[in-house]
């Protein structure tokens, strides 16, 4: 269930143009965008964000890296906030309906201590209920870090949180640590999502068993069925989820090996907990952990984990097998196991998740 929409704020909740406040200070529009483009390749724009020393050491620092542009870069400092040009039309009116619904409002954001000036200029960041700012942790997205510390700091639950933010290598890493993400474009656009996403997060874990047979008697490959029942639990969308099971079909690209149900266990518990540093042995050995006990279960169930053993299929037909996928007809969906298969994987993931619970 959502529970938590946590927003970026600039080009989320406000809007911004640096050239706003840079052109006043520079000869002209091109030497502007070149300065910019030293803010950001220099990764100047980052250390503000990030302040491991303070704003102002900050801004001396630009002035020894540039002292073309001293004079500039002082200006630059004493005007920052005034890049911030207003609201994101329809944001406020959108996030007091969401309040008003039950929904808790986060903010998680890139931005340097100035920010402060700005929150209090603007009345959307009254209706937040808590907020991180990567200058205040001195640790900045998409670094993975700070959505953990978003959530041990919030006592959030990932999988409970929505994050919007306009950079999609934001999103796509809020993603990975178990978040749902929307790549922000517009009011509209963000409330659409959104919906869809809630209505998706009610859909009951036994529901989740029954579309992954759904799935299966709808043409798809055991391993995609399963994967893509429970994919928008881990942010996956619905086609993206099905690429990743495609190949593992009949029994690994019909060649009979792992029974892609039990590929699609495997794929879900790798998205549930897998490690993502590779020097991370003991979060590694969890996974695994997890990965034989699931597929403990899987055998007891169904006797075997290999395809052509769960289908009979003596030597000769095994070295028969062909990559030309089988047509799905009333007769094959009669005398194929395939169905039972994927329910009792989509089954045996979704007590793993009950039991987390």
């Amino acid at each position: 269930m959502i529970k938590n929409l946590i927003f970026d704020f600039g080009k989320v909740l406000v809007d911004y143009d640096y050239f706003v406040v840079v052109d006043r200070f520079f000869e002209s529009h091109e030497v502007s965008e070149d300065f910019y483009h030293h803010l950001m390749d220099d990764k100047w724009n980052e250390r503000l964000d990030r302040e491991d020393r303070t704003f102002e050491q900050i801004i001396s620092d630009m002035q020894h890296a540039m002292p073309q542009w001293k004079e500039e870069i002082r200006q630059f400092g004493e005007h920052y906030t005034e890049f911030v040009l207003g609201e994101i039309p329809g944001m406020y009116d959108l996030l007091v309906k969401l309040k008003a619904e039950g929904y808790k409002l986060y903010g998680l954001t890139n931005w340097c201590s100035k920010v402060h000036e700005t929150m209090k200029q603007y009345p959307i960041f009254e209706l937040l209920d808590g907020r991180i700012v990567s200058s205040e942790e001195h640790v900045v997205k998409p670094e993975r870090e700070i959505y953990e510390l978003t959530c041990r700091k919030l006592g959030l639950k990932p999988e409970e949180c929505v994050f919007a933010d306009d950079k999609i290598e934001n999103i796509e890493a809020a993603r990975a640590y178990g978040m749902y993400g929307i790549w922000f474009k517009d009011a509209v656009q963000y409330e659409r999502e959104l919906r869809e996403i809630i209505a998706k997060a009610k859909v009951s874990i036994d529901d989740r068993v029954q579309l992954a047979v759904d799935n299966f008697m709808q043409g798809y490959g055991c391993c995609q069925s399963v994967v893509a029942a429970f994919a928008d639990l881990y942010g996956l969308d619905d086609n993206l989820a099905k690429r990743i099971g495609a190949g593992f079909g009949g029994g690994v690209g019909r060649m009979r090996m792992m029974c892609g149900a039990v590929s699609g266990i495997v794929t879900l518990v790798g998205l549930d907990c897998g490690q993502t540093e590779g020097s991370d042995r003991e979060g590694k050995s969890a996974c695994y952990k997890v990965v034989q006990e699931l597929l403990a279960k899987s055998k007891e169930q169904n006797g075997s984990l290999i395809c052509a053993e769960i289908l009979g299929l003596k030597g000769y037909d095994k070295a028969q097998s062909s990559y030309v996928a089988s047509a799905r007809t009333a007769e094959y969906y009669k005398k194929r196991p395939c169905a039972a298969k994927v329910e009792s994987a989509a089954r045996i993931f979704a007590e793993y998740l009950k039991n987390k619970q």
